[in-house]
């Protein structure tokens, strides 16, 4: 609200406006003078309009004819009398014009204010939802930030783990594989020395076809052997069969195969000892018998030729 107007400017704005031919109005003294409330204004311009009057009748007293006579004179008091009631009548019209202007603006400011504290109150619940969505939103934020951490402390821990795991399965495959090289090396180790035992007993079996009829329980008892030999030959095939089985299983658990490799290696050691065995027997098939030392006399042409003949 605008402060500082008084009684008196407000009489003098509407002097001026009246001297410049206007009809005093609110509006118009506020624009003549740039600054008041419409209710001040309008409290002012109504103590104008009843003093109007009095001084309209003060003015016409001091400028009277004298030389007028007596019946102008009274004629003109009442012609100005009819004016000023005439000027009166319309004041207070424009005055009840102007408290129903007043009236209505008031009502629409009060209307107006209405609606503001309306629109102060809703933003003050905006506002507090607002905050409260923020705090909430903060809230969430701080738990996705925990949240995170503990998924990047995870993270690293697996990470962890996962390259232990890689360390410890190259540790087992580099051990796999070994045990693949020597399993294969004892393999190749066991064949040649199969072939070698087979060739030996082929060479054996040659010689002994001489001494057969001496031999024949011997030999029944090395055919044995042989077939026994055969045998182990059978088994060890699947045992080497078993073995790549084994080492084929071995990748998916190496301490497994580590197990199976070192029992195989117990197996195929067993199966060496073999060949000595074969050679003491092929010993005993090829020492002379005692009696036969004995018969080395005079007639060893005949007993030979009857070996021979017992051999044919």
């Amino acid at each position: 609200m605008a402060r500082g107007i008084t009684e008196t400017d407000v009489h003098t704005a509407a002097d001026e406006l009246v001297v410049a031919g206007e009809r005093p109005t609110v509006d118009r003294i506020r624009a003549h003078l740039g600054t008041g409330s419409p209710n001040t204004v309008t409290r002012w311009l109504e103590t104008w309009w009843r003093g109007l009057a009095p001084r309209l009748l003060a003015h016409s007293v001091q400028h009277a004819i004298p030389e007028l006579p007596a019946p102008v004179s009274r004629l003109a008091q009442q012609l100005w009398e009819q004016a000023v009631g005439i000027a009166r009548n319309d004041a207070e019209q424009g005055v009840v014009q102007d408290r129903l202007q007043l009236d209505a603006q008031r009502r629409d400011l009060e209307s107006r204010e209405g609606e503001r504290q309306a629109q102060l109150r809703d933003a003050a619940a905006a506002a507090d939802q607002a905050s409260q969505a923020l705090a909430a939103t903060e809230q969430r934020l701080a738990d996705l930030l925990r949240a995170n951490d503990l998924q990047q402390e995870q993270i690293r821990d697996l990470s962890g783990q996962r390259a232990s795991l890689e360390a410890r399965s190259a540790r087992l495959e580099a051990d796999l594989h070994a045990a693949q090289q020597r399993a294969t090396q004892r393999e190749e180790s066991l064949i040649a020395e199969r072939d070698a035992q087979a060739q030996h007993l082929r060479a054996l079996e040659d010689r002994a076809h001489g001494e057969i009829d001496r031999a024949r329980q011997e030999t029944k008892g090395v055919r044995s052997q042989l077939a026994a030999l055969q045998r182990s030959s059978e088994a060890l095939r699947q045992e080497r069969e078993a073995a790549q089985a084994a080492s084929a299983a071995a990748q998916r658990e190496a301490g497994v195969q580590r197990g199976r490799a070192d029992t195989l290696e117990q197996q195929l050691a067993g199966f060496g000892e073999l060949p000595a065995a074969l050679q003491a027997t092929l010993a005993r098939l090829q020492a002379p018998k005692p009696r036969l030392r004995k018969a080395n006399a005079p007639p060893t042409a005949k007993a030979g030729h009857g070996r021979r003949k017992s051999s044919s």
